[in-house]
């Protein structure tokens, strides 16, 4: 069905991202592809599905065959009348705003009838159970909704190979579990899947080979029986995720300290020095809850204090720092190194005008155990980001994107930082560095918040751990649910 053969891919002047492919994938077969951040899934997925040549200025050698025809040379709408792709950021999928609409959209875009799309529809509808998400708003929809409504999508197009990056990012076990059993459903009906993922457990069950690449390369391909037979200290060393589910066992969150945000009754307290892993279920608020410690977003009725003083919005975004779980929404720099200069010198200054009275004497009792801070270069080394000091930050991997949103945030002068699914598609290599460097950078002036579904990386880095249901009792409700199936 799918075969690349002696496939080499780069983008521009720059060097291959992909090196001498010699794959094919069957008709019905599910693979896996899996590797280190940057070592090119995605831009294996982007030539599958024609964005390497179309938006990425791909230039390819060897050959890369669909039932025949070479990709490279089709339009990119032709690819996508035999080719489903579910993207990482299920938000890049939608052109509507409500569900139904982008659901029948699909199918508009593909030139079918009106009977034809009932009877795709009804067919839908009886294969998953997804009736709840018919009629919704699609920006009211949690992220895991949003992945299984583009999944949906795809099954609505008919192509007989569906191709997925990094589908269960930013996911929760619930909706984990639903993408597992919709997955296996296609794989039943006959469609051909190929996934690039770093958290494997979930697809152990039904994928039917693994292909592992490395520095671009197709390194090692394993049959499913062959890949679940290696020891434990091949995955690690292959820098790979647990082949199992991964489990939480943490402290409970104290709720106390000098920071405190209060709703009528309700009181959350944090304290400086310590490392918050904060988890809950898709929609139940957790991003929602960082946008309001952090300024970012007020609250009617909510009231913020530090060290017994008011913290006003202004002074609250003054205190912090951020990693948004979309990290292209805050890297404008020309370099790697230029981003990570943005913003230092204004926070430093922010920080001292607007918090002027709060901090007084609470700083030099602090700086009293406070190491040095770590510099610019040390924290791009921290994180395997120190070759690429002078690239342009849109030109880097999403993993590598990830990492240096994470060096520019802690390289800058705050008290409070917010980090949103840090460690979203990061291989395990990569989810250790990160672990190890927050250790490392927490203070006695500082304090982390992790908003993260990852339980393995919480388990090597978190103090404690906010389950959001708990939070304010019965007033932390679930905004939206996601078991469907």
């Amino acid at each position: 069905m799918l075969s690349f053969e002696d496939f080499s891919l780069s983008y521009g002047e720059n060097p291959p991202v992909l090196q001498d492919i010699s794959l094919m994938i069957k008709e019905g077969e599910s693979l896996l592809l899996t590797g280190e951040s940057g070592s090119g899934k995605s831009s294996l997925i982007h030539a599958v599905n024609g964005l390497a040549y179309q938006y990425y200025n791909g230039k390819s050698r060897g050959k890369l065959l669909f039932q025949g025809e070479d990709l490279s040379s089709l339009p990119i709408y032709k690819i996508a009348l035999r080719i489903a792709t579910v993207f990482q950021n299920p938000k890049t999928h939608f052109f509507n705003i409500n569900t139904t609409r982008e659901l029948l959209f699909t199918m508009e875009n593909m030139g079918l009838d009106r009977a034809e799309m009932d009877r795709r529809m009804e067919e839908l509808l009886s294969i998953f159970p997804i009736e709840k998400l018919l009629g919704r708003n699609i920006f009211a929809l949690s992220g895991g909704e949003k992945q299984i409504l583009a999944l949906a999508s795809a099954y609505l197009s008919g192509c007989p190979l569906l191709v997925l990056d990094e589908p269960s990012s930013n996911l929760d076990e619930g909706s984990i579990a639903v993408l597992k059993t919709m997955l296996q459903t296609l794989k039943e009906k006959g469609m051909s899947i190929l996934v690039a993922e770093h958290r494997l457990y979930y697809l152990m069950d039904f994928i039917d080979r693994v292909a592992f690449l490395e520095e671009g390369r197709l390194s090692k391909l394993f049959s499913r029986e062959d890949f679940l037979a290696l020891p434990e200290e091949n995955i690690k060393s292959m820098g790979l995720r647990a082949r199992s589910k991964p489990s939480l066992s943490l402290p409970e969150w104290k709720n106390e300290g000098a920071l405190r945000y209060q709703k009528e009754e309700n009181c959350a307290s944090f304290s400086f020095g310590k490392i918050y892993g904060i988890v809950g279920e898709n929609g139940i608020g957790k991003s929602t809850f960082l946008r309001k410690l952090s300024g970012l977003e007020n609250e009617k009725g909510s009231h913020f204090s530090l060290f017994g003083k008011e913290l006003r919005k202004r002074q609250r975004l003054a205190l912090s720092a951020m990693v948004m779980q979309d990290v292209n929404q805050q890297l404008f720099g020309d370099s790697v190194e230029e981003e990570m200069e943005l913003g230092k010198t204004g926070q430093k200054r922010c920080l001292k005008e607007r918090c002027e009275g709060i901090l007084d004497g609470q700083e030099n009792e602090q700086n009293k155990t406070r190491p040095h801070n770590t510099t610019k270069e040390e924290l791009l080394s921290a994180l395997g980001l120190s070759e690429l000091k002078d690239r342009h930050p849109m030109s880097l991997s999403g993993g590598q994107k990830q990492r240096l949103a994470l060096a520019a945030t802690l390289y800058q002068e705050a008290k409070l930082f917010f980090f949103d699914e840090p460690t979203s598609g990061m291989d395990q290599k990569n989810m250790l560095r990160i672990a190890r460097l927050l250790k490392s950078a927490i203070r006695e002036d500082r304090i982390f918040f992790l908003v993260s579904h990852d339980y393995a990386f919480l388990q090597e880095v978190a103090d404690e751990v906010v389950e959001m249901s708990r939070l304010f009792g019965s007033s932390q409700r679930k905004v939206d649910s996601c078991p469907l199936l």
